[in-house]
Protein backbone atom coordinates (compact mmCIF):
# COMPACT_ATOMS: atom_id res chain seq x y z
CA UNK A 1 0.00 0.00 0.00
CA UNK A 2 1.28 3.40 -1.06
CA UNK A 3 -0.02 6.70 -0.84
CA UNK A 4 -1.23 8.07 -4.01
CA UNK A 5 -3.11 11.03 -3.65
CA UNK A 6 -4.46 13.74 -0.56
CA UNK A 7 -8.19 15.16 -1.59
CA UNK A 8 -9.50 18.48 -0.04
CA UNK A 9 -13.14 20.15 -0.66
CA UNK A 10 -12.74 23.64 -1.81
CA UNK A 11 -15.13 26.62 -1.78
CA UNK A 12 -13.42 28.06 -4.83
CA UNK A 13 -11.81 25.83 -7.08
CA UNK A 14 -10.15 28.68 -9.32
CA UNK A 15 -8.60 30.81 -6.16
CA UNK A 16 -7.64 27.02 -4.21
CA UNK A 17 -5.87 26.13 -8.06
CA UNK A 18 -4.05 29.54 -8.37
CA UNK A 19 -3.29 29.41 -4.81
CA UNK A 20 -1.69 25.75 -5.00
CA UNK A 21 0.17 26.69 -8.22
CA UNK A 22 1.83 30.00 -7.08
CA UNK A 23 2.29 29.36 -3.74
CA UNK A 24 3.76 25.50 -3.81
CA UNK A 25 4.61 25.69 -7.63
CA UNK A 26 1.97 22.81 -7.91
CA UNK A 27 1.68 21.23 -11.78
CA UNK A 28 -1.70 21.09 -13.48
CA UNK A 29 -1.96 17.28 -14.15
CA UNK A 30 -5.97 16.44 -15.31
CA UNK A 31 -9.33 17.86 -14.29
CA UNK A 32 -12.64 15.53 -14.10
CA UNK A 33 -16.03 16.06 -13.57
CA UNK A 34 -17.87 13.10 -10.96
CA UNK A 35 -21.39 13.82 -10.79
CA UNK A 36 -21.49 17.49 -9.69
CA UNK A 37 -17.94 17.09 -8.61
CA UNK A 38 -15.44 18.78 -10.84
CA UNK A 39 -11.93 17.55 -9.37
CA UNK A 40 -8.42 18.89 -10.38
CA UNK A 41 -5.31 16.87 -9.96
CA UNK A 42 -1.71 18.24 -9.15
CA UNK A 43 1.51 17.31 -8.98
CA UNK A 44 3.89 18.77 -5.93
CA UNK A 45 7.39 16.65 -6.41
CA UNK A 46 6.52 13.46 -5.57
CA UNK A 47 3.08 13.80 -4.16
CA UNK A 48 -0.29 14.28 -5.70
CA UNK A 49 -3.34 16.59 -4.47
CA UNK A 50 -6.49 16.38 -5.26
CA UNK A 51 -8.67 19.72 -4.98
CA UNK A 52 -12.64 19.15 -5.16
CA UNK A 53 -15.59 21.41 -5.38
CA UNK A 54 -19.02 20.70 -5.22
CA UNK A 55 -21.39 23.42 -5.75
CA UNK A 56 -23.96 22.09 -3.00
CA UNK A 57 -21.90 20.53 -0.19
CA UNK A 58 -21.86 22.29 2.96
CA UNK A 59 -19.45 20.21 5.29
CA UNK A 60 -16.05 20.16 3.52
CA UNK A 61 -14.10 16.96 4.38
CA UNK A 62 -10.73 15.84 3.12
CA UNK A 63 -9.21 12.55 2.42
CA UNK A 64 -5.88 10.21 1.76
CA UNK A 65 -5.64 8.02 -0.89
CA UNK A 66 -4.02 4.76 -0.91
CA UNK A 67 -2.96 2.61 -3.65
CA UNK A 68 -3.31 -0.77 -3.00
CA UNK A 69 -3.32 -4.00 -5.28
CA UNK A 70 -6.44 -5.16 -4.23
CA UNK A 71 -9.64 -3.60 -3.55
CA UNK A 72 -11.14 -7.12 -2.92
CA UNK A 73 -9.09 -7.72 0.01
CA UNK A 74 -9.34 -4.50 1.67
CA UNK A 75 -13.08 -5.14 1.63
CA UNK A 76 -12.57 -8.40 3.33
CA UNK A 77 -10.95 -6.64 5.92
CA UNK A 78 -13.30 -4.50 6.75
CA UNK A 79 -15.37 -4.75 9.51
CA UNK A 80 -19.05 -5.40 9.07
CA UNK A 81 -19.46 -2.02 11.29
CA UNK A 82 -17.37 -0.25 8.71
CA UNK A 83 -19.08 -2.03 5.84
CA UNK A 84 -22.29 -0.02 6.21
CA UNK A 85 -20.29 3.31 5.59
CA UNK A 86 -18.38 2.31 2.44
CA UNK A 87 -19.14 3.76 -1.16
CA UNK A 88 -18.38 2.49 -4.67
CA UNK A 89 -16.50 0.91 -5.71
CA UNK A 90 -16.40 3.16 -8.43
CA UNK A 91 -14.94 2.64 -11.84
CA UNK A 92 -12.79 5.47 -13.71
CA UNK A 93 -11.89 6.03 -17.46
CA UNK A 94 -8.12 6.09 -16.58
CA UNK A 95 -8.16 2.12 -15.10
CA UNK A 96 -8.47 3.00 -11.81
CA UNK A 97 -11.04 1.65 -9.21
CA UNK A 98 -11.96 2.80 -6.24
CA UNK A 99 -13.99 2.98 -2.98
CA UNK A 100 -14.13 4.98 0.10
CA UNK A 101 -14.59 4.99 4.09
CA UNK A 102 -16.67 7.52 5.54
CA UNK A 103 -14.80 7.82 8.72
CA UNK A 104 -16.55 11.21 9.87
CA UNK A 105 -18.58 13.44 8.27
CA UNK A 106 -14.55 15.10 7.77
CA UNK A 107 -12.89 12.86 6.61
CA UNK A 108 -12.50 9.29 4.33
CA UNK A 109 -10.90 6.93 3.24
CA UNK A 110 -10.31 5.91 -0.36
CA UNK A 111 -8.34 3.02 -1.77
CA UNK A 112 -7.46 2.80 -5.18
CA UNK A 113 -6.65 -0.33 -7.44
CA UNK A 114 -5.15 0.07 -10.82
CA UNK A 115 -6.45 -2.13 -13.39
CA UNK A 116 -5.35 -3.09 -16.94
CA UNK A 117 -7.33 -1.12 -19.26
Amino acid sequence: MKLHHLGIDVVDLNKSTEYVQSTYQARFLFEITFGEETIRFFQLNEFMLELIYHPAKEQLSCHVAWQVDSIDRILNHISSEDEKKIEGPYQFENGLTSIFLEVDEELYVEWLEETPL
